[in-house]
């Protein structure tokens, strides 16, 4: 992979940010602290932008805009007749003391590349990137500036239903284009509002058509486009949508959020769980007699989650309480208990709430759920025929052991995603991978798939924000430790 399939406006933020900054800095503080912070609040934002132009190189970029911010600069950034590959070594004036970026690893056609080659440890592109999600063969990015951006491999026209939500899409690969226009809650096709979280779309690795994606933007509102058979895109009908479509009905803001196969979730400022879509396996917890619903519903009883995560078929939450609970499908025991491959219909509290310590994290793939604790510690439930679960061994789960540990301590955070069969334990200065690794997913430089967690091979210590996992490629947002700013923390 010579260069990036992602064109991010700005390269590096600088020490105030520009674009629709809010007084506070993250768009809905709530009383407790959110699952998923934003990554680099300030104290002060504003909407100054920087004073000087941005210094090019000699190599060009592939998609350069004319108007790099939302907000232009004082002076336009200069422009050559071959535009730059790469931002420059220089950053803007009075630039962060960090060197952010995002780093991409595993099948290149998961950022536009060519179908078939791979990235085999992670490479960093210098963009300062807020969110990222990983899904079957396409990624989704955020700026700095609170643009979206997609790319991906498309199989086929006929096929495509929309995920991507990109008004030039094409069969094959799609390099990083901006998701500029959306549709709004009247029906008008407006500019893109400034988004803060991404979820791509859930699939098998060789499906690159019929899924569906969600974005988030800074006032809670939520986007989806794609595949709407089942009406997961949660807007009223079974009709699909080529571009993002803005969600009716929703009375509090959106904080975060999780898409399955054929179904949504969404979380809101006020601790209840919304969901669209497929209920044939239970997903969304609304009880056996619900098929489907293609508007929000908030009938699984939910209240006061503090984290939720989405599995293929299956969904697990997280209260105020310290209570975790799990819905769906559950043929692996991926919800910590066994209903002899039953689905649960509703969302019931599962084994793990038996054990001593606070969770502070859940997390999903495919058909597998991780639990990590205030102490470091992670525990792990369901399939592990390619030691997803990261406990050494490749035996599922049973009846009799229905929760294992994570062979690894000092755990700061889990990153996957609900195409995946491979999980990350993000660590002080290091990042772990277990699991599938046909495609160089885990980033360690050789195939193989691995039950015990190993060092991805990034070139120093690193401080990882952000960190998604599909089927076939890995994405992680952060910096270099050896150039990063002082008093940073995690928040699980």
């Amino acid at each position: 992979m010579n260069s990036s399939h992602f064109s991010l406006r700005t390269a590096y933020p600088t020490d105030e940010p520009t674009a629709y900054p809010t007084a506070e800095p993250t768009a809905y503080p709530t009383d407790e602290p959110t699952a998923y912070p934003t990554a680099y609040p300030t104290e002060e934002p504003t909407r100054e932008p920087t004073l000087e132009p941005t210094e090019v190189t000699d190599e060009p970029t592939q998609f350069p805009t004319a108007e790099p911010t939302r907000e232009p600069t004082l002076e336009p950034t200069i422009i050559t007749e071959e535009p730059t590959q790469y931002p420059t070594s220089e950053p803007t004036l009075e630039p962060t003391e960090g060197l952010l970026g995002w780093w991409f690893w595993g099948g290149e056609e998961g950022e536009g590349g060519a179908l078939g080659e791979e990235q085999q440890v992670p490479k960093l592109y210098q963009d300062a990137v807020i969110d990222l999600s990983a899904g079957s063969r396409h990624s989704f990015l955020i700026d700095s500036n609170f643009n979206a951006f997609a790319a991906g491999f498309i199989e086929s026209d006929f096929s495509y239903k929309g995920h991507l939500g990109i008004d030039d899409w094409q069969e094959g690969s799609n390099v990083g284009k901006p998701i500029d226009k959306v549709v709004d809650a009247g029906g008008k096709r407006v500019d893109a509002p400034p988004f803060v979280r991404a979820y791509a779309g859930v699939g098998v690795p060789s499906d690159s058509g019929e899924m569906h994606s969600m974005l988030i933007d800074i006032d809670g509102n939520v986007y989806t486009t794609g595949r709407n058979s089942k009406g997961q895109l949660c807007l009223g009908d079974e009709k699909d949508r080529f571009e993002f479509s803005q969600v009716r009905g929703l009375p509090k803001p959106a904080v975060a959020g999780a898409i399955g196969y054929e179904f949504t979730l969404i979380l809101l400022e006020d601790g209840t769980v919304w969901g669209c879509g497929s209920n044939e396996f239970g997903a969304l917890g609304l009880g056996p007699t619900v098929d489907f619903t293609n508007v929000p519903n908030k009938g699984n009883g939910l209240k006061g989650i503090q984290d939720l995560a989405s599995g293929y078929k299956f969904a697990v939450f997280l209260d105020d309480k310290n209570v975790v609970y799990g819905t769906g499908g559950n043929i692996y025991g991926q919800q910590c208990f066994f209903t002899e491959g039953e689905p649960e219909t509703v969302p019931t509290a599962n084994i793990l709430n038996d054990l001593k310590g606070t969770v502070v994290q859940v997390a999903a793939n495919r058909e597998s759920s991780y639990y990590l604790f205030d102490d470091g510690t992670a525990v792990s439930c369901g399939r592990n025929d390619e030691g997803q679960l990261g406990d050494g061994t490749f035996v599922n789960t049973g009846e009799d052991d229905p929760i294992v540990g994570v062979k690894l301590k000092g755990i700061r955070r889990i990153g996957t995603g609900p195409s995946a069969q491979t999980v990350f334990f993000v660590t002080d200065g290091n990042v772990f991978g277990a699991g599938l690794n046909d495609r160089f997913q885990l980033g360690i430089d050789d195939i193989g798939s691995e039950n015990t967690p190993i060092k991805v091979k990034f070139e120093g210590d690193v401080f990882i924000d952000v960190i998604s996992a599909s089927g076939t490629h890995s994405l992680a947002a952060g910096e270099y430790i050896e150039t990063s700013r002082t008093g940073r923390t995690y928040l699980p």
